[in-house]
């Protein structure tokens, strides 16, 4: 249930509470447009949007699973290990890039040039910039509905005429 008060309306509480700024609707939009269409390999994605589920707890993410990570051969058994990156199901770029998701969202200040370091070993600039970003993107979005007790969804898209709409419906 919102902790804000919300226009009436058949959408998501989400849709709706960004439907009060649509300014920063359109922006979160763009964002998750760009997110969804990572150059990122969706294991590596998905490995990451689950890491940072767990650390923000949130139910739905927990419980959703990226379409394109599914046919890509995610499994369940790989999303339960994500806390622990030293499991051997993964690469050593899924290793570094879960320690760098987890320390994003809990230390950032802390990230130091070591971590980076063993990041570029795996990825390129343009690529940290855009693992970063879809590392942002989860956990702000997912804090922004946990906070407001927004219902929760995964994916927003918008239409040509820039307004943001459900994807899971």
């Amino acid at each position: 249930m919102a902790r804000i008060p919300l226009p009436d309306g058949e959408q998501l509480e989400v849709i709706k509470a960004l439907s009060l700024r649509p300014e920063f609707a359109k922006g979160v939009g763009g964002f998750d447009a760009a997110v969804w269409n990572s150059s990122l390999d969706w294991r590596l994605h998905e490995l990451v949007r689950m890491r940072v589920a767990t650390i923000n707890e949130c139910s739905v993410c927990l419980g959703w699973r990226t379409p394109m990570a599914v046919e890509a051969g995610v499994t369940d058994d790989d999303l339960a290990a994500v806390t622990n990156p030293a499991d051997p199901r993964f690469s050593p770029a899924e290793r570094v890039a879960l320690e760098y998701a987890a320390r994003f969202c809990t230390d950032s200040a802390n990230i130091d040039d070591a971590l980076m370091a063993r990041l570029a070993e795996h990825f390129d600039s343009g690529e940290m910039v855009e693992l970063t970003l879809v590392i942002a993107k989860y956990l702000a979005m997912g804090r922004f509905m946990q906070v407001l007790g927004l219902d929760q969804t995964c994916s927003l898209q918008m239409t040509t005429a820039g307004d943001v709409v459900d994807t899971n419906a």
